[in-house]
């Protein structure tokens, strides 16, 4: 299957990018970072990647634990960039230049943290720096059900706040729904939608936060031209991988 990158142009990936970007890095003074500490890179060339082979439907729960050599072969099997940055908060940090937040549970959806949880997590960004990803292979399926519990917790606990995020001081107004995201083979799938205001400039992120068996996924998307098809690709090319993976 064709990455979703591939399926448009890059002049028009380039500029929904850059609109996107504007409501955030203007108020930071500061544009995405591509690394730790150089410069940030351009949006991705369409390239296709590697058509996924033919998967007959995983059956939900396979259940294999991933290293991290796999993991990472996974994120670069469909063009995201393993290995990229030391921890999640520098991976956020280069999207949301300049984010504060109250409570960092908050965080949870977007797979903030999970490496602290001392088994194989690969994180890094699409290509085209329209999504993040974080993929935790834990111990067993109750430690992933877990990682996919505190981030449904935080969905509804932060579901609606005022004061929760700031932008380089600025207050960042959210506003967060559930959505039936259609995703097969996986244990369990949530999909969730943020609409906010960043000093009137509003915004959409889109979310998903997966299990298979003992392995979460956190996917999230801010591109408002691409993440509402971005997003469910994406995750499903994910699970697909990550069962084959698991099945050994």
């Amino acid at each position: 299957m064709a990455s979703p990158a591939s399926r448009i142009p890059r002049a028009r990936l380039h500029a929904g990018l850059v609109v996107a970007a504007v409501g955030l890095a203007a108020l930071t003074g500061c544009s995405p970072s591509g690394d730790q500490g150089g410069d940030a890179p351009s949006a991705a060339p369409a390239t296709t990647a590697p058509s996924s082979p033919s998967i007959s439907s995983p059956s939900a729960g396979a259940s294999g634990a991933l290293d991290r050599g796999e993991l990472a072969d996974l994120f670069s099997g469909i063009q995201f960039r393993p290995a990229e940055y030391d921890s999640t908060a520098a991976m956020l940090e280069s999207i949301y230049p300049g984010l504060t937040v109250s409570d960092a549970a908050c965080l949870a959806p977007f797979g903030a943290g999970w490496e602290s949880s001392g088994d194989a997590v690969e994180w890094g960004t699409s290509n085209d720096r329209s999504m993040t990803a974080v993929v935790a292979s834990a111990a067993d399926d109750s430690a992933a059900e877990e990682l996919v519990a505190q981030a449904e917790a935080a969905i509804a606990r932060c579901a609606d706040g005022q004061e929760l995020f700031a932008m380089q001081g600025v207050p960042v107004t959210t506003s967060v729904e559930p959505f039936e995201l259609a995703v097969t083979g996986a244990d369990d799938v949530r999909g969730w939608r943020v609409t906010g205001d960043v000093g009137g400039s509003p915004f959409t992120l889109v979310g998903a936060t997966v299990r298979s068996g003992q392995n979460a996924l956190a996917l999230v998307g801010w591109d408002p031209a691409t993440s509402e098809d971005y997003v469910p690709q994406a995750t499903q090319l994910f699970v697909d991988r990550i069962s084959r993976a698991a099945a050994g």
